[in-house]
């Protein structure tokens, strides 16, 4: 009898573990239909978010920069974006009006990629959802047109930084959430390997 439960328990498990493969990870995509602009949005499961420290302010003082991969899908037609968000930690409201800047380029390893900033909101490009959106600061998004293998090449680098430009400034930030492995799950879901 103790031999039959023990067998039972064991095969009861296995199912248990077999089925743990269809548990959604954080990494994950995700996939939804935007009800306002009827467009399928695919975005990565984690965003990256680079920081750049402000000491000159305050303690622990930081601007940041999150990036999100995502496909818009309308009726067939494909577009590949990073939607950026830039943001800071200088005072409780983390400052809606932060500039953005002219120009966004990170380096991947020893590679420079000059993001081309669209000219267009995030809803015109068929997003009405604040997409991996940070849970300070309500600034627009700003939308980067990009493509997979860019993508693919980021997510599989082994130094990562992102450098922004506005007129004479130039500015460096640092990986402050690395999510790179969630950004190559996304570049398989889409690419479709």
């Amino acid at each position: 009898m103790a031999r039959y439960t023990a067998a039972a328990i064991a095969g009861a498990l296995g199912v248990l573990c077999g089925s743990c493969g269809g548990i959604p990870t954080a990494n994950q995509p995700r996939s939804y239909l935007d009800q306002t602009t009827a467009a399928t949005v695919t975005m990565v499961g984690r965003p990256l978010v680079f920081a750049r420290e402000r000491p000159n302010f305050a303690v622990h003082m930081r601007d940041y920069i999150t990036l999100a991969a995502a496909s818009i899908d309308r009726a067939g037609k494909i577009q590949l974006v990073l939607i950026a968000y830039f943001w800071t930690t200088f005072d409780p409201h983390a400052r809606d009006d932060v500039r953005h800047p002219d120009e966004l380029t990170l380096v991947a390893d020893d590679r420079r990629v000059t993001l081309a900033k669209l000219n267009r909101s995030a809803h015109e490009a068929g997003i009405e959802e604040r997409v991996n959106a940070p849970a300070v600061g309500s600034g627009p998004p700003v939308l980067y047109g990009v493509d997979l293998a860019t993508l693919r090449f980021i997510g599989a680098s082994r130094s990562l930084s992102a450098h922004t430009r506005s007129g004479d400034t130039e500015l460096d930030y640092s990986v402050w959430d690395d999510q790179r492995a969630a950004l190559s799950q996304w570049v398989r879901e889409v690419g479709g390997h």
